[in-house]
């Protein structure tokens, strides 16, 4: 599906608002608009699945007991193996608002910090605004709740994230070292003001002239709290964006022919954030024109983000499981590319259970919504994984002889589920779609149940 231009938020039922301009980004970009989905409702008496594949499934699976990130590790201790001396691990979601998933992903990233070395961790959201979450998890200064409500996506907006942060907040307090980053780009109001800031403490001469040019997207930009004007890049004639893209793109090369005078005057990694500032500016027109799709930006930044950190860092990733797989076009493809088996792409599944998300009725978006899980379609992969005893289990894809009788279930392809920000429940048929799952993933994390998120009153920043 491709990018939708930002719309006037969405009011829900709900006390907080919601950013519609989120949900739809969400939706454009999430669940399983790479493939097909499922058209036709299913057969309601599902086959059975055999014998063998249940067995296959517990006996090469890693049940926990499990996933809120206070849990010792003990009982997920088998993820040493599983990562090895992979230097990136992906975690995707199949929903965008199921609390199981995103307390689990928090857990695996303790276990990863605390046991194995990791010392990043970055999300699928703005990276400009990203950044200031890093200064509060290293600092303390801030309010982490504001800030959380900054990244403009209600999806993160939980609970489950906040703990997430305060307990980077005090690992590193004790001595640790984890970082926060963002790696998405579809906001670029934040990264215009770094910009220009930068410019008028090191450069005041040039700072109008840059301005100047900065401003034919910046007038269309959003402001701190995350709310597009009414008039939308998007809607501007091919000309003016085609002008605007090489303003743009001559805002980054007078950086850069300027590296050594500015890096003087503040410093490597300030000169840094500049000149990635406008990248993200680039990056978003690049996605409103269509020349550049957003997975392939938000992998860009990824690694930018990993060479900012140096050869011995090793990071967590959060994204939809969308973005986290290896299918063409998705970030994860990208990253597969650079990183082969350095990487490990998890994706997380379920068989029943709630879940938030804003609730559509057509074209009709009417605000967040607790949401129930319909039964996995007929041998499905979710059908097959439901089958073992275990409530929750791991189950490591990588390497399995399909052509046996227990596995050959997953060579596929089946329908595996996929759910974004936005859920109609009169079509639910339609978030499943075929995916050939051991090419796509390296490991699932699958729950028997799962819980809905809690979202977070929005408190957004006043300012950049």
């Amino acid at each position: 599906m491709r990018f939708r231009p930002p719309r006037p938020h969405l009011r829900p039922s709900t006390p907080h608002p919601i950013p519609l301009t989120a949900a739809l980004l969400a939706l454009a970009s999430c669940g399983g608009d790479a493939t097909a989905p499922i058209e036709a409702p299913p057969d309601p008496e599902p086959p059975p699945v055999p014998a063998e594949a249940t067995t296959w499934i517990e006996a090469n699976s890693h049940p926990f007991e499990g996933s809120h990130l206070s849990l010792p590790h003990s009982d997920i201790d088998f993820l040493r193996d599983i990562v090895g001396d992979a230097r990136i691990v992906s975690l995707g979601e199949n929903t965008h608002g199921t609390r199981d998933f995103f307390e689990m992903k928090a857990r695996v990233l303790r276990f990863l910090v605390e046991e194995m070395g990791f010392t990043a961790f970055a999300i699928e959201a703005t990276w400009p605004e990203a950044r200031r979450l890093d200064h509060y998890v290293r600092t303390g200064e801030g309010d982490p709740a504001v800030l959380l409500s900054g990244l403009y996506f209600w999806t993160w907006n939980t609970e489950s994230v906040l703990e997430m942060i305060e307990w980077m907040r005090a690992h590193n307090e004790a001595g640790g070292n984890v970082g926060f980053h963002g790696f998405d780009m579809q906001y670029p109001g934040m990264a215009l003001h770094n910009v220009r800031e930068y410019v008028a403490a090191f450069d005041s001469a040039r700072a109008g002239a840059v301005a100047t040019d900065l401003d034919c997207l910046g007038r269309y930009a959003n402001d701190p709290s995350g709310r597009f004007p009414t008039a939308r890049y998007g809607d501007q004639p091919d000309t003016y964006r085609a002008d605007c893209g090489a303003e743009l793109e001559g805002v980054q090369q007078a950086l850069l022919d300027r590296r050594e005078t500015y890096e003087a005057a503040s410093g490597e990694e300030a000169f840094a954030v500049a000149l990635q500032s406008v990248r993200v500016t680039i990056q978003y027109h690049l996605m409103i024109t269509g020349a550049q799709s957003r997975d392939q930006s938000m992998a860009e930044n990824t690694v930018w983000i990993d060479r900012q950190l140096g050869p011995g860092a090793r990071m967590v990733l959060w994204a939809h499981n969308f973005h986290a797989s290896a299918q063409p076009g998705a970030q994860g493809s990208f990253l597969r590319r650079a990183y082969g088996d350095a990487m490990v792409i998890v994706g997380f599944s379920h068989e029943a259970g709630t879940f938030t998300a804003v609730l559509q009725r057509g074209s009709s978006y009417l605000g967040l919504a607790e949401h129930t899980l319909g039964a996995p379609l007929p041998l499905s992969y979710e059908h097959y994984l439901s089958t073992p005893a275990a409530p929750r289990y791991v189950v490591d894809l990588r390497n399995r002889d399909t052509s046996s009788a227990g596995a050959s279930w997953l060579a596929g392809p089946r329908s595996f589920r996929a759910i974004g920000c936005c859920y109609d429940p009169g079509t639910s048929h339609r978030y499943w779609s075929q995916s050939p799952l051991p090419e796509w993933y390296d490991v699932v994390i699958h729950y028997a149940s799962t819980r809905p998120t809690v979202v977070l009153p929005s408190r957004y920043p006043t300012s950049f």
